[in-house]
């Protein structure tokens, strides 16, 4: 055989089927990569891998669950508020995608969708959120600078990231969006 042994305990090939045309939800595409994520994120923070080796992949699924996190709640915001959420005219932008879930959320509270309480953790999440949500913007405005190297070899990305800080703002970002599920998955308030 050649190359890396990928089954080292023998197990059964099926072991290794996977049914990924069973979960075709934004909701289930933010919950595994949240799970890929720490994953990643585990080995460096336990000591186990370098920085560097993770670091292009990591931050390109924190990115990107991050915008799936965004639009899965503003698609449902938006029907909550008998609004038509279109995720083309904000594109890839965490700005603007941030910006919209904030008017979003207002509009729900107004509606009377939004408890105080719920108010005051989306609050607290969207100010802290939206400093952390910012520095992904500007690592990858469009979400394309992870995907592959830019071909006019002009430095693209910078040289150093803090992970751990990154990483915290990922896990707040997450919060924020827990919160707005929570609202949208409240019953008597939400069905579809």
């Amino acid at each position: 055989m050649f190359g890396l042994n990928n089954n080292p305990r023998n197990l059964p090939e099926q072991h290794f089927t996977a049914h990924v045309g069973l979960y075709p939800s934004f909701s289930a595409f933010v919950l595994f990569y949240e799970h890929s994520i720490e994953k990643l994120f585990s080995d460096v923070s336990e000591g186990n891998g370098a920085p560097d080796a993770i670091a292009i992949p990591l931050l390109f699924l924190m990115r990107h669950t991050m915008e799936l996190g965004y639009k899965f709640s503003l698609v449902h915001l938006c029907k909550l508020n008998s609004n038509l959420f279109d995720p083309k005219g904000v594109g890839h932008s965490l700005t603007k995608l941030h910006k919209q879930l904030g008017l979003e959320f207002s509009e729900a509270q107004k509606h009377g969708h939004v408890s105080a309480k719920d108010r005051e953790a989306f609050d607290e999440y969207y100010t802290v959120t939206e400093t952390k949500m910012l520095i992904f913007d500007k690592l990858d405005p469009g979400s394309v600078k992870l995907r592959f190297p830019n071909s006019d070899e002009t430095p693209v990305l910078p040289e150093e990231v803090n992970l751990l800080k990154l990483k915290n703002g990922f896990d707040e970002a997450m919060i924020l969006l827990d919160t707005v599920v929570d609202v949208i998955a409240r019953p008597g308030i939400y069905h579809g």
